[in-house]
């Protein structure tokens, strides 16, 4: 965060996240929202990490980023 001009877009970025993290929770519950904005997160996290930084993706990976995708499809049919 040393140069203004993508620090700026940080806190934009940020704050267009939680405004529409909040217009979700008008309409679902805050269990089923907060499971997908971390699973989503997680797995974004670590998708661009490989992708970007050539970060090794594994087989112990993959299988970690299918059972976050599960768990939150999961929690979402009992919500």
């Amino acid at each position: 965060m040393t140069r203004l001009a993508p620090a700026v877009l940080v806190v934009i970025g940020y704050g267009a996240a939680f405004y529409l993290l909040a217009q979700t929770l008008k309409t679902l519950p805050v269990g089923a929202v907060y499971a997908i904005w971390s699973g989503l997160g997680m797995v974004g996290v670590a998708l661009i990490g490989a992708i970007l930084f050539g970060e090794p993706i594994g087989a112990v990976k993959l299988a970690g980023i299918a059972l976050i995708i599960a768990g939150v499809a999961l929690l979402k049919s009992v919500i």
